[in-house]
């Protein structure tokens, strides 16, 4: 496999800085830890070494194509939460201020204390706020039957 060096029971990889930042590389690699025994060396400038030692009996080819995969996988998940970064900022801070109430200031905040005030919570026009014993109601047949029990 093109990129991936089989050198007795490691698989050596040598990966373009300029191409997968070094986080993307740790994310990458983090995911092998139980699969092999990991090895980083090179210069962050111009080339990171990768050396892939398996823990168990495992194709080399096979687990470098694999950390490749996985490379790919993170640098794409990195510059997904780059570009989503101001939205996740935005829905974590409306989350928050609806929880707190005491946070929102001003007019905003005005109009809706004001429409609160307006309402009036125990009017029950469609009849369903009643407790189910009114609504129901037991029966003389069934409180006879619970005192005789």
């Amino acid at each position: 496999m093109e990129g991936v060096n089989v050198e007795g029971d490691s698989a050596i990889l040598r990966i373009n800085p300029k191409v997968y930042a070094l986080e993307t590389i740790y994310s990458a690699a983090y995911v092998f830890l139980d699969r092999a025994y990991i090895f980083l060396d090179g210069d962050p400038e111009k080339e990171i070494v990768v050396r892939l030692k398996a823990k168990t009996n495992e194709d080399m080819n096979r687990l470098g194509g694999e950390f490749f995969n996985e490379l790919i996988n993170y640098a794409d998940y990195q510059k997904r939460a780059e570009q989503t970064k101001k939205i996740r900022e935005m829905l974590l801070e409306r989350a928050l201020i609806t929880n707190d109430p005491s946070v929102i200031q001003g007019e905003q905040f005005d109009d809706v204390e004001e429409g609160l005030e307006e309402e009036d919570f125990m009017d029950d026009p469609e009849g369903i706020a009643i407790p189910w014993e009114e609504k129901y109601g037991k029966t003389k047949k069934e409180d006879e039957n619970k005192t005789k029990q």
